[in-house]
């Protein structure tokens, strides 16, 4: 089949390989390019969240820092816009973590409130553990302290965002 689209150019824009653009250069309705998000400007919960969501997605970012130690949790850093890390958990171990956003990557994990208060002083929502499930993110309010324990017979990987504990 012949291709020739010189007749219809507008076709032919269509039928072009697609330029994706970066979504911080974008031109507004103004036509001036708004500021990219510098990475040390302040993200609501809900950017964090889409970002926390996209780098889970993304696992060739980070899946080769992915470290199984047998005797304790790891912590591990990764390379992100915002401050965010790997938890990995052996099974029938905990870590404490003060995140404001978390996630399940692999295996199976519970978050356990710390000493089964909220902060401020109320008690936590029915003071239960809730367990984190892949493809969902969770929220917390900012320093929220809480226990990351493994729930199931291998270990846990979840990612998360925010403070450090």
């Amino acid at each position: 089949m012949n291709a020739d689209l010189s007749v219809a150019p507008e076709i032919a824009q269509l039928a072009a390989p697609l330029a994706l653009v970066p979504s911080g250069l974008v031109p507004s309705a103004q036509g001036r390019a708004p500021a990219a998000h510098a990475p040390s400007a302040r993200l609501t919960t809900g950017q964090l969240a889409t970002e926390l969501s996209r780098l889970a997605a993304a696992p060739e970012r980070w899946w080769d820092l992915v470290q199984f130690n047998p005797d304790r949790p790891a912590r591990i850093a990764v390379p992100a816009s915002f401050e965010a890390w790997l938890l990995v958990i052996p099974p029938g171990q905990a870590a404490e973590c003060r995140c404001v956003l978390g996630t399940q990557i692999a295996g199976d994990a519970v978050e356990v409130p710390r000493g089964g208060a909220a902060p401020g002083g109320g008690a936590a929502p029915g003071g239960v553990a809730r367990q984190l499930r892949q493809g969902r993110v969770a929220v917390h309010a900012p320093g929220n302290q809480h226990v990351m324990r493994s729930a199931g017979h291998g270990y846990s990987v979840t990612l998360h965002a925010g403070e450090r504990g």
